[in-house]
């Protein structure tokens, strides 16, 4: 099968946007929780383009930051990630499942979530992707290889964003000791990119390692400085 019709054989196996009238009652069902159980507020929605191909990469720190691209954009998003949520109440791990995320192991090629993130970049569509790879506490972790592959094998431009709370993410916990909800922050950054690469197909290492610190770089200019690390801008 020749690469063209291998990327057109994807490009109709996952269309973009997919299952709009789901994620849509789950985008609602997100901000009502928001509103119900969180102080959320997001700066810098004038950075958000009017149209893809884009790239959205973000920190990890809890299950609410990864549902932040959702409650801060009315993209109708595809995530690419493992999309573990260790801190979540019970009914929101339904939630990968229900969205159809494009599911990576980590440690394997991963051929399959691959070639689907690059059919819907193909198709102007909007892809989510969380560099650190899993859930961790602050700070920041390097990023793995994969968000930065993915950017030097499309060329397209990426979308920072950070997201922190006010209380370690005690979500119930703050209600329930504080008598308050928790306040959640989400700062989105100004695009930057395509990142190039000589050879785009197979990125080097140490292109890929470049990007990674990158992209981690410019989400950790989104953070207060105890969540930056190694990746400080003011430290460059």
């Amino acid at each position: 099968m020749s690469d063209s019709d291998l990327k057109n054989q994807y490009i109709k196996k996952y269309p973009w946007p997919r299952r709009r009238f789901i994620r849509g009652l789950l985008s609602m069902g997100i901000d009502v929780i928001g509103a119900i159980l969180t102080r959320w507020e997001v700066y810098g929605k004038e950075n958000i383009p009017k149209k893809g191909p884009l790239l959205i990469v973000g920190n990890h720190f809890s299950f609410l930051d990864t549902v932040a691209p959702i409650h801060a954009t009315n993209w109708p998003l595809e995530f690419i990630g493992d999309f573990e949520m260790p801190n979540a109440p019970t009914i929101m791990k339904i939630f990968p499942r229900s969205w159809e995320t494009l599911k990576i192991e980590q440690g394997t090629p991963n051929f399959e979530a691959l070639q689907a993130s690059e059919a819907v970049l193909e198709q102007d569509g909007v892809l989510v992707i969380y560099p650190e790879g899993h859930v961790h506490d602050g700070p920041l972790n390097p990023a793995l290889p994969g968000a930065a592959f993915m950017a030097l094998r499309t060329g397209v431009p990426i979308l920072p964003m950070g997201t922190i709370s006010d209380n370690d993410w005690k979500l119930f916990g703050t209600i329930k000791e504080e008598k308050r909800r928790l306040g959640v922050t989400t700062k989105i950054g100004e695009v930057f990119g395509p990142l190039k690469s000589k050879n785009p197909q197979r990125p080097s290492r140490q292109e890929i390692h470049e990007a990674g610190v990158l992209m981690m770089t410019k989400i950790a200019a989104l953070l207060p400085k105890e969540f930056r690390g190694e990746f400080d801008p003011d430290d460059a």
